[in-house]
């Protein structure tokens, strides 16, 4: 039959069908009575919806998120694993305050789909909700801080938070955090955001709820610097007949700036006014011998006024 041209015709027809059928699961269904396919797929990370008197009660214990595992139609397993068209939820609007072991629901699944809901239940505990306000403290590491640098001011906006819970978390609380998570070089004045988080005396991260949940928090930097006299030393002579009367700085001291480990071995700062073959009176200026490591000086530049007069 393969060797007439009718006999590759029909062969062809064949496979084209059966390709077609098994693409659309039509074997799936003729064979699986319930229309599943054996096979299962398993959905991680699903949100869990709480549904409870958020008003009157606080609830703890729930995972934020579940693992759901489907069973069913393999085209229409293979689309919720995309779209994730269904929800997970607990709920507890009858329930009064006190701990219950509750078992999840999933909702939104088509007719010839089952799932299981991985743990299948969780331990709640339902307290009477208690708000209290709170002082938010900024961590600022000062590792970040330049070495040239220090943090002089730290300003968290809003200064409070609203912190809910139930009475037991609420009682715990010892610290609450506006926590930074960049981790650049800190050099200038800058605003950054940070997520507020509640501890225990241990450190413990304590499961309640905060508004607002960010908070800006405002770093203040200065410059190290340091105060210190200036010591300045006669060179050369002046011209024949000529005598060096005086001396004078406009400043007795400068401020250095650099690093804490510099500034701590500077006690002052040298300069050479140098006043070889001179006749008359006048201003210089006069450059400072400035310390290894030290970025700069305030002021820049010192002058000397320097008196003579003619024998």
């Amino acid at each position: 039959m393969l060797e007439s041209k009718w006999g590759l015709r029909f062969v062809a027809l064949i496979l084209a069908l059966f390709m077609f059928l098994s693409v659309n699961d039509v074997f799936d269904n003729l064979f699986n009575d319930d229309g599943e396919n054996p096979e299962s797929q398993m959905i991680e990370g699903v949100p869990v919806e709480l549904q409870y008197d958020k008003e009157n009660y606080y609830v703890s214990g729930a995972p934020s998120e579940v693992n759901v595992q489907l069973f069913g139609n393999n085209s229409n397993v293979k689309r919720l694993q995309t779209t994730r068209d269904f929800s997970v939820s607990l709920d507890l609007r009858n329930r009064d305050v006190g701990e219950y072991e509750e078992h999840f629901t999933v909702e939104g699944l088509p007719e010839n789909v089952t799932a299981e809901v991985v743990p299948q239940t969780a331990n709640i505990n339902i307290q009477d909700l208690v708000t209290r306000t709170f002082e938010v403290q900024a961590e600022v590491s000062e590792s970040r801080v330049g070495p040239n640098h220090q943090i002089s001011e730290v300003n968290v906006i809003p200064s409070t938070v609203t912190v809910m819970g139930g009475e037991s978390e609420m009682n715990r609380i010892q610290y609450v955090r506006a926590t930074l998570n960049d981790s650049s070089r800190i050099t200038e004045d800058r605003v950054e955001e940070a997520e507020v988080s509640v501890f225990d005396s241990q450190f413990n991260k304590l499961d309640v709820r905060i508004d607002p949940t960010d908070v800006r928090v405002e770093i203040s930097v200065d410059e190290r610097s340091k105060e210190v006299p200036v010591e300045y030393e006669v060179n050369g002579e002046v011209a024949d007949g000529h005598t060096l009367e005086d001396v004078k700085l406009n400043y007795e001291n400068v401020t250095v700036f650099g690093s804490e480990e510099v500034l701590a071995n500077i006690d002052s700062v040298n300069v050479e006014v140098n006043v070889d073959g001179m006749e008359n009176s006048e201003t210089k200026d006069i450059e400072m011998e400035l310390p290894e490591g030290v970025s700069k000086t305030e002021p820049a530049v010192l002058q000397a006024e320097i008196e003579i007069t003619e024998n």
